[in-house]
């Protein structure tokens, strides 16, 4: 049985509720290749769908933040493609969907408040410059910060997300992982 997290009972990997990567050593359970006596069929990621009161609102800052070109939009879903890297592979996009019921999540988490299902994370290579330009496209700095490394901020529809250095980015920024 996993350690009972003081912070999170209900997440004993994630000591203090930390936001942003995290480093696994070894995995808790095994993992099957494919289900028993099934062949996997090709099932591939490819993107992560966010909520919001206004999805071309919200594109449109991920654009700005992001550099990303919108690959297609209709009345109420935009999805922003990643661009090609330069090793020919690509990245999974991130789209969006308006929904009027919207609750944006509160973090860090409170109990009965909306919880936050999940975050994206963001690697950059100068941490003090990205949250700045961030800040400056229209997110929000978070009070709260969970690490030196890394910084948690809020889109404008709430969502928190984290900009994380790399280790040996050259802004100062205490990169260890531990």
């Amino acid at each position: 049985m996993s350690p009972v997290n003081p912070v999170n009972p209900a997440n004993p990997a994630n000591p203090g509720n930390r936001v942003g990567p995290t480093v696994h050593t070894t995995p808790k359970v095994p993992v099957a290749s494919s289900a028993p006596g099934v062949a996997r069929p090709r099932i591939a990621l490819s993107t992560v769908a966010l909520e919001c009161p206004d999805a071309h609102e919200l594109a449109a800052f991920y654009v700005r933040l992001l550099g990303w070109e919108v690959e297609r939009e209709d009345t109420d879903w935009v999805k922003l493609r990643a661009p090609v890297r330069e090793d020919g592979g690509g990245g999974t996009g991130i789209a969006f969907q308006s929904d009027d019921t919207y609750v944006p999540p509160v973090w860090p988490g409170v109990p009965g408040a909306q919880q936050m299902m999940a975050h994206l994370d963001f690697e950059v290579a100068d941490l003090a410059a990205a949250a700045a330009y961030a800040v400056a496209s229209g997110a929000a700095l978070a009070t709260h910060q969970a690490a030196d490394d890394t910084r948690v901020l809020f889109d404008p529809a709430g969502h928190p997300f984290c900009l994380w250095a790399a280790a040996g980015a050259g802004d100062g920024a205490d990169t260890g992982r531990g």
